[in-house]
């Protein structure tokens, strides 16, 4: 069993804010053998506890936007959800210990896009209206993705998959980190959905392999990959 570190949302249009984690998450990682640690946002300091903890990985779950001012934009005011600067606090601090230490690193919806913007890539803030794609990503059934890079490809057993989808922001190819490749691409509008970072054990997803999806087994299939093996970087130049 493998204990890693799980980010969670915060609750904090009340007059008594909460963290929270839905409860799709834990049933998903428990059969991967994980241990999930949750990772308070208002903790003093997360790397001391997460070191105490000994964990040995990280999952950045889903949740509210990653504050624009982390990639160097002024908040679009009407488009923006839920921003939690604390949230953003202690990702930024978790993400800086793992990476130092080479720890394996799984960013799921927001998740993604805060290792994106962490690695200095930055974020379309509302793909309805600035993208103007044919897809509805928030809340969408489900939609095809083109796995573009054979590596992955070859783990997935197969060259596209179909996604559930419940993002309003996204990444493209103009705001990709570059330390990051992109290996599963929307086509209809260029929405990239699954990242790989070049050198360090470090994995995101846009869709939610936690919920109900088409593409569970490829999921499955995917992140066992990765959290047991780290094929994907044990022969990188």
């Amino acid at each position: 069993m493998m204990r890693v570190a799980v980010t969670i949302s915060i609750h904090q249009h009340t007059d008594q804010p909460r963290d929270f984690l839905q409860h799709t998450y834990v049933p998903y990682l428990e059969p991967l053998g994980l241990i999930p640690i949750l990772v308070p946002n208002i903790i003093a300091d997360p790397v001391a506890y997460v070191r105490a903890l000994d964990v040995q990985g990280f999952v950045l779950t889903g949740g509210g936007d990653v504050a624009p001012e982390r990639y160097g934009e002024a908040d679009s005011g009407t488009e923006t959800e839920s921003i939690s600067p604390a949230r953003d606090s202690t990702e930024y601090h978790l993400l800086e210990f793992a990476v130092e230490r080479s720890l394996p690193v799984v960013g799921i919806c927001r998740g993604m896009q805060m290792i994106n913007v962490f690695f200095g890539g930055s974020l379309i803030q509302d793909i309805p209206s600035q993208l103007r794609s044919p897809i509805r990503h928030d809340g969408n059934p489900s939609h095809a993705l083109a796995i573009t890079d054979a590596r992955f490809a070859q783990v997935l057993q197969a060259d596209r998959i179909e996604v559930n989808s419940f993002h309003h922001q996204g990444v493209t190819a103009d705001r990709l980190a570059p330390e990051l490749d992109s290996f599963a691409l929307s086509e209809i509008d260029g929405v990239i959905e699954g990242v790989a970072h070049q050198r360090c054990p470090v994995l995101g997803v846009q869709w939610h392999p936690e919920r109900p999806t088409p593409s569970r087994e490829t999921d499955l299939r995917l992140l066992r990959h990765f959290l047991k093996e780290g094929a994907f970087w044990q022969n990188h130049p």
